[in-house]
């Protein structure tokens, strides 16, 4: 099977090599006779067959590629056919044939010129820095690199690529609209990002090319956006301040920063939770920038390392382990955990717990740790008694006497699945409120 590019959808795009596959074709199916080309396919007298048909029976556009791609399939069991199309690279039924390519079809596909060229080329940006994306598929995250949006068939259309240009872009952005970018020097016309579903005319030819846009001259940015910022702040160019710092520096801010989303996170206000998430990811990012001057490790570590726990502890949903519910998924997890560290005695587990951690959470988690180590459980029954044995006795108490209290809070804590730091925290908050409204 050969796959040809008719181009956008003037008959002048086609290229010569095209053009020679088109003329020797035995049997041509075009996705589509509503194409500019078809009429000088007529004139050359080159007959051919398309797939419209497909349009109105299937309900969506995948089921249409899967079932014009089985169609173009069964063809190709009886002999050689090409197969043309506007531009193959982002044509549907092109990738589904991939999909569902047999082992004994062979395809081939030309080169050719496309609508996203076409725009480049209007628009004067170099062919090596733009994203170019189709609006049906539109998944990935904006870039604030020159991008294009090919294929903007309808106002609705428009309005979706609009909101997702909107999460980097201001409503102001001027982009360049292109009603049809299927014909030689096409017209082109310059709007402000709000007004790109209020147009005249939209279909399979209408396109946009969005420039580049400084970060330093937009209020939202993504994260690679974020990277770049603190890589310059740490070059000689950037600041004093933050060229100086190290991973040993910066271990207070760490903690300040973590503790301040948490408390954050305890509260119902977004727009804060925001504010300090982001200033944990200023330590995360910083940390990681200061990793790879050093060679020792870069931001692409960190991320792989992350996303490969990650699958590792949900085998329930990336293996074949089954979990329902989230106690049953709990057990999953702690068991990838126990399959990282290996055999390692309740030393190895207990003392390899952060001593920043707040002594409460610490402690509790030395208790599973140990427990699990030792292959026993915890028995909260006992800890009821010893703290009842240690509160009944004599006044006042020691410090040792406290401390075994505490010791045996967590024991109960942690059997019952609370979190005694939480626990503490909301108790001392509810006190604070009291003595407010007594105020």
């Amino acid at each position: 099977m050969t796959i040809v590019p008719l181009g956008p959808d003037d008959a002048s795009f086609l290229t010569l090599g095209a053009l020679e596959e088109l003329r020797k074709a035995n049997h041509l199916y075009l996705r589509t006779a509503k194409h500019d080309a078809v009429p000088f396919l007529q004139k050359e007298q080159i007959s051919f067959e398309s797939l419209d048909a497909f349009y109105e029976d299937a309900e969506d556009f995948e089921e249409l590629s899967e079932k014009a791609a089985t169609y173009l399939i069964g063809k190709a069991e009886k002999g050689d056919l090409v197969y043309a199309v506007s531009d193959p690279a982002g044509d549907a039924t092109v990738h589904a044939i991939f999909s569902l390519c047999p082992d004994w079809l062979t395809l081939r596909i030309l080169p050719g010129v496309t609508l996203a060229e076409n725009v480049k080329v209007n628009a004067g940006v170099p062919m090596d820095r733009v994203h170019i994306y189709y609006a049906m598929s539109l998944e990935h995250p904006v870039y604030s690199e020159p991008q294009i949006i090919c294929e903007i068939n309808d106002a609705i259309l428009a309005s979706e690529v609009k909101l997702w240009l909107a999460d980097i872009y201001e409503d102001d952005t001027e982009i360049l609209f292109f009603s049809n970018a299927g014909v030689p020097f096409p017209e082109v016309k310059r709007i402000h990002l709000y007004d790109l579903d209020r147009q005249e005319h939209y279909d399979h030819r209408t396109a946009v090319f969005v420039p580049e846009i400084d970060v330093l001259h937009r209020t939202r940015a993504s994260y690679e956006d974020f990277v770049s910022i603190i890589a310059y702040l740490r070059s000689p160019d950037g600041c004093p301040w933050d060229r100086a710092q190290t991973h040993q520096s910066l271990r207070r801010y760490m903690i300040e920063e973590a503790c301040e989303a948490a408390e954050a996170m305890g509260e119902d206000d977004p727009e804060k939770i925001a504010d300090e998430l982001g200033d944990v990811l200023l330590q995360i990012v910083l940390n990681a920038q200061i990793g790879a001057e050093h060679r020792a490790f870069t931001e692409r570590d960190v991320t792989s390392a992350v996303t490969k726990k990650m699958i590792m502890r949900h085998e329930h949903v990336f293996g074949t382990a089954k979990a329902g519910t989230p106690e049953a998924t709990a057990v999953v997890w702690e068991h990838a955990k126990e399959k990282e560290r290996g055999d390692q005695s309740a030393y190895e587990r207990v003392s390899d717990l952060p001593g920043t951690l707040p002594i409460l959470l610490r402690t509790q988690k030395a208790l599973k740790r140990e427990a699990v180590a030792n292959r026993k459980e915890l028995d909260d029954l006992l800890a009821r008694k010893r703290l009842i044995e240690i509160l009944s006795g004599k006044s006042p108490m020691t410090g040792r006497e406290i401390g075994e209290c505490l010791w045996q809070l967590c024991i109960i804590s942690e059997k019952q699945g609370i979190d005694s730091e939480m626990a503490l925290y909301d108790r001392l908050s509810e006190r604070i409120e009291a003595l407010r409204n007594e105020h």
